[in-house]
């Protein structure tokens, strides 16, 4: 497996590679084009240099010409390859280097025929006569200098040639400077075998140095990961990574998330044991009624009062089993499920909220029972879920019922406070000790009370369950004059300017209240 540090040594390198090699290309054209014109300017020099030697008089020709070509010979690029031409007449120099195709010897022959030779201009920009800088110099040249490609000898070669007049000769004369471009060539491979060599030991070192900043860049992740790898022992509880204080920011934040990411699931852990650990208890419990009073049923038969006490029991049994599991099975969901806000809409609370309460009105159960429900508003809108916000509203309407006065009272009120949607539940029972208030949103615990019927301990965290999803805040205080539970449901508003669907019913009045 590719490791972290060959990663990100291969992700930088191959840019810097890339780059090595661009500029090491640019470095050689730029050497080729220097050692080109540095060539041709030695070329053009000599031509110079042997047409001023030999434009003096005859008796002094045969003493300068032979100190101009020493001079040639012992520069830094030598130039021994010349010649001077009287139309065939060999005057100086190599035989073999011959005037160019398009010379005419014959005495006032239309020239020139090529452009001189240009190079870039230097920063003092001198100015030059046909090639000369000093224009006497340039008196009598018919051909400036100019630069051409042939071949001699089956190799290629660089010619400077000047034509002029000189004082004893009838015909112009050539003056030609040869270069063969295979030493100029291997000339250039020196210079581009040293940037070859450099870029290659820059590259290799910047390979050394930068993978050694990021194994020590690195050193932090390092330690992360065996911390982890240490972790992973059976043995091993309550893991968490620490680091030192001065660590980078990206591993300190890492570290961080893992933390909290183990605190997480081992809170989760905790919870699923004791989920399991109370479901079971639970469960336990009317699964020993239905047990004993199975065996009242053996021992004397449905018919006998015994046998009816026992049916009565095992079906209440049966009930608080399917409620118990049908509780359960909510939770289970909404643990997966999750909360997630972003497919609620806006329903109608009041609507909702009423519909629950006319269904309670005409249950045997609350025949003795006041249940009223109040509203300020016709409509009051909300955002969330309306099956969910059902169930909530439905668990704490059960609950003020259930846990109330046969000849109780129970307020149900929808309510617009300060923008927001709210519901309020509100009954005249026995209430809930300010003690264990928060202990009851728990899963499973149930408030001690003499005379309180049974229950799973299930409901009020289902509501608080379904609330958190929703995004809606669920509370519970005191009665009106201290007597009771009152359960507030907070809503969240839904976004301004919508509408309120046509079609849906409310009550005409403000109130609704049975008996």
């Amino acid at each position: 497996m590719t490791s972290l540090r060959a990663r990100l040594t291969a992700a930088v390198m191959m840019p810097l590679v890339a780059l090595a090699i661009t500029f090491g290309g640019i470095t050689c054209w730029m050497i080729h084009r220097t050692l080109s014109n540095a060539s041709d300017r030695t070329l053009v020099g000599s031509v110079t240099m042997i047409s001023r030697a030999i434009n003096t008089d005859t008796s002094a020709r045969h003493q300068l010409l032979p100190l101009a070509i020493h001079l040639l010979q012992s520069q830094m690029t030598p130039v021994s390859h010349y010649s001077v031409y009287e139309g065939d007449h060999l005057v100086a120099g190599m035989a073999w280097l011959t005037p160019p195709g398009d010379y005419n010897p014959a005495p006032g022959a239309k020239m020139p025929r090529h452009q001189p030779a240009s190079f870039p201009r230097s920063y003092r920009d001198t100015q030059l006569v046909q090639g000369y800088v000093d224009a006497r110099d340039a008196k009598g040249v018919i051909q400036a200098a100019y630069l051409r490609d042939a071949v001699l000898e089956d190799r290629s070669v660089r010619i400077a040639t000047e034509i002029r007049t000189l004082p004893g000769f009838t015909r112009p004369v050539v003056i030609q400077v040869a270069d063969f471009l295979d030493d100029r060539q291997a000339y250039e491979q020196t210079y581009f075998l040293r940037v070859a060599g450099a870029g290659v030991l820059i590259v290799m070192a910047a390979v050394l140095l930068f993978y050694g900043a990021v194994t020590w860049g690195l050193g932090p992740f390092a330690s992360l990961t065996r911390q982890i790898s240490a972790a992973r022992r059976p043995s091993t509880a309550n893991v968490r990574l620490t680091l030192a204080s001065d660590a980078p920011r990206e591993a300190l934040l890492l570290a961080s998330a893992f933390n909290e990411l183990m605190a997480r699931t081992e809170r989760a852990i905790g919870s699923l044991r004791e989920f399991t650990s109370n479901a079971s208890h639970q469960l336990r419990t009317p699964l020993a009624i239905v047990r004993v009073h199975v065996d009242v049923l053996n021992r004397y038969g449905p018919s006998s009062p015994q046998g009816a006490t026992a049916l009565a029991d095992i079906g209440a049994a049966v009930d608080s089993l399917e409620r118990l599991l049908a509780q359960l099975i909510s939770l289970a969901r909404m643990d997966e499920q999750g909360r997630d806000t972003g497919s609620f809409e806006a329903f109608e609370l009041t609507g909702v909220t009423a519909g629950i309460v006319a269904s309670r009105v005409t249950h045997p159960d609350t025949g003795a029972m006041d249940i009223g429900f109040e509203t300020d508003a016709a409509a009051i809108m909300a955002l969330g879920d309306r099956m969910l916000a059902t169930e909530m509203i439905s668990n704490l309407l059960d609950n003020a019922i259930r846990y109330n006065r046969a000849d109780g009272t129970v307020t149900v009120r929808v309510l617009l406070r300060e923008g927001e949607p709210v519901v309020e539940i509100e009954d005249d029972g026995p209430g809930i000790a300010p003690a264990d208030r928060e202990k009851v949103w728990e899963r499973f615990y149930r408030a001690p009370s003499a005379t309180a019927p049974s229950g799973s301990g299930l409901g009020l965290p289902i509501v608080r369950a379904l609330g958190e999803r929703m995004g809606a805040q669920v509370t519970l205080a005191d009665g009106a004059g201290g007597r009771g539970v009152k359960a507030t449901i907070v809503f969240r508003p839904p976004d301004p300017g919508l509408e309120v669907p046509s079609g849906t019913y409310f009550p005409q009045d403000a109130q609704m209240t049975a008996c």
